[in-house]
């Protein structure tokens, strides 16, 4: 399954008629971000446990760079290209955090943020 389709199935969970597309991106960055914190904080949970935590955080991050990327995307060109490069950073710290050298936080507090701007209406 492709980046595009994992996004599309993880949205079409969501009842349009309860939420606008903001607010349910909203609410899957609030789903990885939970899930992420929740297994760093278990001292007992499993280095593959917390690989699979990571790699959902880079896909959502993947399909949410291949989403701004598209050109029928109507943010502005600067906040296209924001994102695009703070996922690039997703993808090479998340790498450093897999291979110890790096603390997942930051993932945690970027993913919180970008909830809060979606939140909030600021598309």
């Amino acid at each position: 399954m492709g980046h595009a389709q994992t996004a599309a199935s993880a949205y079409a969970s969501l009842d349009p008629s309860l939420t606008t597309p903001g607010r349910g991106e909203a609410m899957v960055f609030a789903k990885v971000t939970r899930r992420l914190e929740a297994v760093f904080a278990d001292e007992t949970s499993s280095y593959e446990t917390r690989v699979a935590a990571l790699h959902d955080n880079r896909r959502l991050w993947m399909a949410a760079a291949s989403a701004v990327a598209d050109d029928s995307n109507e943010l502005s060109d600067t906040l296209r290209a924001g994102l695009i490069s703070l996922a690039g950073f997703v993808d090479r710290h998340t790498s450093a955090v897999l291979g110890g050298s790096s603390d997942p936080k930051i993932l945690f507090e970027i993913n919180r943020r970008v909830a809060g701007g979606l939140s909030a209406g600021a598309r």
